[in-house]
């Protein structure tokens, strides 16, 4: 009797426990696939918020791509692009939680009068440093995790008018968004014709050596954004997005043409490499984003446009453009343009040769000052 007794008092809380284990089994099946459902439900970003912040723990790492349903948030073109093995890394190991889809610190349109353009000239840099912006041009939100990790690359010459004003006005511009973001300024020396093209590749290999990007933003100087609705974000792959379509100059806003993807346009990396980037053959003005249109669509991808399914948006994609002189036309562009795809795998990425003279992290942007020159083919060199 002794022994039976001891034995029922061994199996009591052995009983507990195995109730217990049962039920926690139970709980963690149902929840861990709720998880699940959540993390695939791309159409519901209420969703994907929960999953990415308040579920981290039980599914980490995550790393995953999403597209944010246009029809709830009002974007056409905001894709999400997370890479656990580069942002997360220049993020602090206190930020987990992911920024909003879309930030809650856009102000919407910006009025850039004259008064406005002088005031940004006067703007202390100073100011944008206390703001939290890097040596670089760099900058990452400091209370989340940004969603996109970009790159923007501005080719330069003789406009220093219009960098000050616009690297002061893009900063506040960009960190509104709560991008991760830096801006490569990338300068060529007078030694030779402007080069626009080869300017964009060597700011795009310059950028791959220092740190790995989620996407490139190609942006002329002389291009300002007036409304922070219009997402700096990065595209989806397979989908380059044309940004600069409304502009002041063309005939008050009005839509540029479909195969105009010129002045500001956006790249994922993976998809810029693909098409090999720019031709490096184009010396003078024009020409350069034409055959760059044309790669986009030899290699079958889809240029996209941000609202352009919403007509009643697209006031959020109208840019400002500084005045300047207008360059003369290279006539000898028609002919590198002629030559369509018999150059694309030839001319570009893979076969970019310059010197760099100088690369150094100013307090507002990456500055790299670059010798180029012709070379090789068919170079316009002709008429320079």
């Amino acid at each position: 009797m002794a022994s039976i007794s001891h034995l029922r008092v061994i199996a009591r809380p052995l009983l507990v426990i195995s109730t217990f284990t049962l039920a926690l089994i139970v709980w963690l099946n149902l929840n861990v696939s709720n998880v699940t459902n959540s993390i695939f439900d791309y159409g519901n970003p209420s969703k994907i918020q929960l999953t990415l912040t308040d579920s981290a723990s039980l599914l980490e790492p995550i790393s995953q791509k999403t597209r944010v349903n246009k029809q709830d948030q009002n974007l056409s073109e905001v894709a999400v692009n997370e890479s656990s093995q580069s942002s997360v890394a220049h993020q602090s190991s206190s930020v987990t939680q992911l920024c909003p889809l879309v930030s809650p610190e856009l102000v919407g349109w910006t009025n850039i009068s004259l008064e406005k353009i002088k005031t940004l000239r006067n703007l202390a840099e100073m100011e944008l440093i206390e703001a939290g912006l890097e040596a670089g041009g760099r900058y990452q939100p400091k209370d989340c995790q940004s969603r996109h990790k970009v790159a923007i690359v501005v080719p330069y010459r003789d406009r220093k008018d219009h960098l000050t004003v616009f690297l002061r006005y893009l900063h506040p511009f960009l960190q509104r968004q709560q991008l991760n973001y830096v801006i490569i300024v990338v300068e060529q020396s007078n030694s030779s014709s402007f080069n626009r093209g080869m300017l964009m590749n060597i700011g795009f290999n310059e950028a791959q050596l220092q740190e790995e990007f989620h996407c490139f933003i190609f942006h002329d100087v002389d291009f300002l954004p007036e409304d922070d609705g219009n997402p700096y974000t990065c595209p989806q792959e397979g989908k380059p997005r044309q940004m600069s379509f409304s502009i002041d100059y063309w005939d008050n806003y009005k839509p540029t043409p479909a195969s105009h993807f010129g002045g500001v346009t956006a790249f994922s990396t993976n998809d810029f490499r693909k098409i090999n980037g720019f031709s490096n053959s184009f010396w003078g003005w024009g020409g350069e984003d034409d055959q760059l249109y044309q790669r986009v669509r030899f290699n079958k991808l889809i240029v996209t446009r941000a609202y352009e399914d919403q007509p009643s948006l697209v006031r959020l994609v109208r840019y400002k453009t500084l005045s300047h002189k207008k360059a003369e036309p290279n006539p000898e562009r028609k002919l590198v343009l002629k030559e369509g795809s018999v150059r694309f795998q030839t001319d570009g990425l893979n076969d970019l040769r310059y010197n760099r003279l100088s690369f150094e992290l100013k307090p507002l942007y990456t500055h790299i000052i670059v010798d180029i020159q012709p070379y090789g083919g068919r170079n316009m060199s002709s008429v320079l």
